[in-house]
């Protein structure tokens, strides 16, 4: 039975992982995932889980403003595990969800330029990017090389 369960305890863990939002605290986030690993060597306006994945872990990061707000979240594969498109479109999902019908989310192309937060950026070829200024939030889906997905508050790009 403890083997079943430690199989199955992280296979939910990554089912779960899309579950969080921008915006949530500490603290809600440990009710979901339990406590983060360590905080040895790390910002301690952040917090690290590891979630078995396809073949592999998953590292889901999170980074809090001064009020304790996770204003980044990202996800992506560690070492070789895969990082299938559903896993990705989950994590997409979840952060725009308070956001349906928003006549402001954009999906942007490779190579159109945006604006968010001041800084002005260009959507790669192997980026998929999604936007919503006045909602204040932009989410990165980077496919070349370690692929990596990431949402982020105006307040990421402008410090702490």
């Amino acid at each position: 039975m403890k083997r079943l369960l430690s199989i199955i305890l992280p296979a939910c863990l990554v089912l779960t992982t899309a579950h969080a939002r921008l915006g949530e605290t500490l603290a809600q986030l440990k009710a979901r995932y339990r406590d983060p690993l360590p905080q040895a060597h790390r910002d301690p306006g952040s917090a690290v889980w590891l979630f078995e994945g396809d073949d592999g872990q998953l590292v889901y990061t999170v980074t809090f403003n001064a009020k304790g707000l996770s204003i980044a979240e990202g996800l992506k594969p560690l070492k070789r595990a895969l990082f299938p498109r559903d896993t990705v479109q989950d994590f997409i999902d979840m952060q725009l969800e308070p956001y349906r019908g928003s006549k402001t989310t954009r999906t942007l192309k490779p190579g159109e330029q945006y604006t968010f937060a001041g800084k002005t950026m260009v959507c790669g070829e192997q980026e998929s990017v999604v936007m919503d200024e006045p909602n204040g939030v932009l989410i990165v889906w980077n496919r070349s090389g370690l692929p990596s997905v990431i949402a982020i508050r105006p307040e990421m790009l402008q410090g702490k």
